[in-house]
């Protein structure tokens, strides 16, 4: 994946060893907490709330079920790759979607849960 940086808004939260374990953004009145690929955690709090939500979730997401968005259907699919930058993910699910299984589509970020969300 490309490297890009990620909006001057969005303030990197760290693990104590410096690892990135997300961001978090302004919105409206509050903080929302984000992936290291740019998609929502959870809902809008102050900054500490957003702070505390990305360390108790570490980077457990990205072993997560997600599903992706490819029209009106969405698609079991794991992560595969996350960075700033985007995301890759790749279609897991062999009932509905057999002849797709493995195929990888890559999102650039912020990816929003009209195209990706957890399952």
């Amino acid at each position: 994946m490309s490297s890009t940086s990620p909006p001057e808004t969005w303030q990197s939260v760290r693990r104590e060893d410096g690892e990135l374990i997300g961001f978090v953004a302004p919105d409206g009145d509050g903080w929302q907490p984000l992936t290291v690929f740019g998609h929502p955690l959870s809902g809008v709090g102050d900054l500490e709330a957003a702070e505390e939500r990305l360390h108790a979730v570490g980077m457990s997401y990205l072993a997560e079920k997600w599903e992706l968005r490819d029209g009106q259907d969405w698609i079991s699919a794991q992560l595969v790759e996350a960075s700033p930058a985007g995301v890759t993910v790749q279609l897991v699910d062999f009932f509905e979607h057999a002849d797709r299984y493995g195929e990888r589509t890559h999102l650039r970020a912020p990816v929003g849960t009209d195209r990706l969300r957890l399952s």
